[in-house]
């Protein structure tokens, strides 16, 4: 049975995944001309050289670090409110349909969660050494990371100022720490930036932007309209949506009212700093770059509840939310690269010649993961690729301008309309689609 655990990688899980096929000094010298930290690439390569390559390998290696932030969710729960609220926001946390979608990604976003929750568990508990250690998890793993720090830091701020010196002094000296340990990627992070700033993917957010990223968080993150509550016809997500706001505003908010700010604080302040960011200068915006965020709102949703009514309303919330993870588990969203690629390798021959079509939207990282390597094709008259399609891992053989010559038949992978290829000298033959993914044989003429 084909589920989210085991069905096939797309674009960024296949770049990783090639990426962590090579050596450890290749991947980080690679790395640092892409646009992010090695941690998870080197965790992956440890997993290639040990278990093997396969999908399942690449997804239970994201999903281990998710329970791990599932975990460090429950301390912060307990060690804040109790162990009720611990057990009912590591559920929440589990089950919410954004976080619930990243579980099985095989890319940096479960163990940069991981990380951060490690780093706000022991920033609570003012356990400096392995603090230190979490937070430079979460740098080494996402920059995004950064911004937790910030979080920190207005908290380091208000204990400066009105809390304890000592235990300030302290918050200042793992700071240090952890800025003395990041060193060693201080000059990539620079590079990267510099990268970024000259031209990104995102474009700039609205408030509208804003608001669907929140009530993803919240519970629309898996957006299934065919999947209604029978009856009402209502699609489950929105109702799920309407119950986890309930849920917020009946809570208790002045009760422990300081451990209520500094959930909000670790839930909001990288989204508004990330979006003010991107109204002025470069945009960076983008869900699940911030989904760390998600444990916060979790836990603010499982505390301070108003009595028997908050539970009802939660344990509705949270058979929901199984109802609409379920869904997605055993209904992969993702490509058929696999099954794909078992056509390909029937159908071709040595003669044969493979491209990829859509240079802005390609699929080489998936066709080499599964063994069919396709080049992508890039008009004689059209500029070079931006970094952001994965140019630092790209070599010589990975991009062509013009189609060998004496070549009487050329493979197209592409996602897009079948009607924007067009090569030269070449017509269709043959067309093979899977979904949204279609392979087309071109005859020369």
């Amino acid at each position: 049975m084909e589920t989210a655990f085991n069905t096939s990688l797309w674009g960024d899980e296949g770049f990783s995944a090639i990426l962590s096929m090579k050596s450890l000094p290749e991947i980080l010298k690679i790395i640092a001309t892409d646009t992010s930290p090695p941690l998870w690439n080197i965790f992956e390569w440890i997993v290639f050289n040990t278990l093997g390559t396969d999908e399942v390998y690449i997804r239970g290696l994201a999903l281990t670090f998710f329970l791990g932030t599932v975990f460090f969710t429950y301390k912060i729960g307990v060690h804040l409110f109790g162990r009720k609220t611990g057990i009912l926001a590591a559920l929440l946390t589990f089950l919410n349909p954004f976080f619930f979608t990243y579980a099985f990604e095989g890319r940096m976003y479960s163990i940069m969660s991981l990380g951060v929750a490690a780093s706000m568990y022991f920033f609570l508990k003012r356990r400096w050494v392995p603090y230190i250690i979490a937070t430079l998890w979460a740098l080494y793993s996402h920059h995004f990371a950064f911004f937790i720090i910030f979080t920190q830091g207005i908290w380091f701020l208000y204990e400066f100022a009105a809390g304890e010196k000592k235990r300030a002094t302290k918050m200042f000296k793992a700071f240090l720490f952890v800025g003395i340990g990041y060193l060693p990627w201080v000059i990539p992070l620079y590079n990267q930036t510099k990268m970024v700033g000259g031209g990104f993917w995102l474009g700039t957010p609205n408030l509208k932007d804003l608001t669907v990223l929140l009530f993803d968080y919240l519970a629309n993150g898996i957006k299934n309209d065919t999947f209604k509550i029978p009856i009402i016809g209502i699609p489950l997500y929105q109702i799920s949506l309407v119950l986890v706001l309930i849920g917020l505003i009946t809570r208790n908010w002045l009760k422990r009212y300081k451990k209520t700010l500094f959930l909000l604080s670790w839930f909001l302040i990288p989204i508004l700093a990330t979006w003010v960011i991107s109204q002025y200068f470069q945009s960076i915006f983008f869900n699940r770059y911030l989904l760390y965020t998600i444990p916060a709102a979790m836990l603010l949703l499982a505390s301070n509840r108003r009595g028997s009514a908050s539970m009802i309303i939660l344990s509705i919330t949270i058979f929901f939310f199984a109802l609409i993870d379920y869904h997605y588990f055993t209904h992969p969203v993702k490509l058929p690269f696999r099954e794909m690629s078992v056509y390909v390798k029937e159908t071709k021959t040595d003669r044969d010649f493979l491209i990829n079509w859509n240079a802005g939207s390609h699929h080489l990282w998936e066709t080499k993961y599964y063994g069919f390597p396709s080049p992508i094709y890039i008009p004689p008259n059209a500029g070079d690729l931006p970094f952001f399609v994965g140019t630092a891992l790209m070599g010589d053989e990975d991009i062509v301008r013009t189609i060998p010559e004496n070549t009487e038949r050329v493979g197209v992978t592409t996602s897009g309309a079948i009607e924007e290829i067009s090569l030269s000298g070449y017509t269709e033959s043959e067309v093979k689609t899977l979904g949204n993914l279609k392979f087309v044989w071109m005859e020369k003429e």
